[in-house]
């Protein structure tokens, strides 16, 4: 004995759901975990010490801070894009006018970026590629033409008329505005 039709229909259903979801926010949830766990990865060596001087790379910020003293590099944490990189500082330090931070590569994030880049691009070409006739009108466009064509041709004074409506209520109203006289203003109903 099988299974019942209306089970497998409930199951393609929750399937088609899920893929929906998964395509709407899923993705993006799932990448940001990934670059969540990438930089608590990065930190943790940062906190051990794991990585050499050579691999630091300084970056000058000019400041606008009046009486602010120098100071000497400390430890501090944050992350920082430069053309299209990213790096998370480990140390800084104010001289002259000007923030120095001591920066290593996240290129596990990097990488990351570059995926999410890469999926989103490939679902959204892949939407862009589908098979499309580029000289032939949509469907819309044709029939709101015959049902215009349509109008035209039973009432070829249908738009002289509408403007002569609005044209006449308009000044009516106008006539009954008088700013200079004293009026009370209208009840709502």
């Amino acid at each position: 004995m099988g299974i019942p039709s209306t089970i497998l229909k409930k199951i393609a259903a929750i399937l088609f759901i899920s893929i929906f979801l998964f395509n709407i926010i899923g993705y993006k949830w799932a990448f940001s975990y990934m670059e969540q766990k990438a930089t608590q990865r990065l930190e943790e060596k940062i906190d051990a010490g794991q990585y050499t001087e050579a691999q630091l790379l300084e970056v000058k910020i000019p400041l606008q801070i009046p009486y602010y003293s120098d100071t000497k590099y400390e430890a501090c944490y944050g992350e920082i894009q430069l053309n299209g990189e990213h790096y998370r500082y480990v140390k800084r330090k104010i001289t002259d006018g000007v923030l120095y931070l001591l920066c290593l590569p996240h290129k596990e994030k990097d990488n990351i970026s570059a995926a999410k880049t890469d999926f989103v691009k490939a679902v959204n070409d892949a939407q862009n590629n589908a098979p499309q006739k580029q000289n032939q009108p949509s469907l819309i466009k044709i029939l709101l033409s015959e049902f215009l064509q349509q109008q035209k041709d039973n009432n070829p004074g249908l738009q002289l008329s509408v403007l002569q409506k609005v044209y006449s209520q308009n000044s009516y109203l106008i006539s009954q505005f008088d700013p200079q006289t004293a009026a009370q203003p209208p009840e709502i109903l």
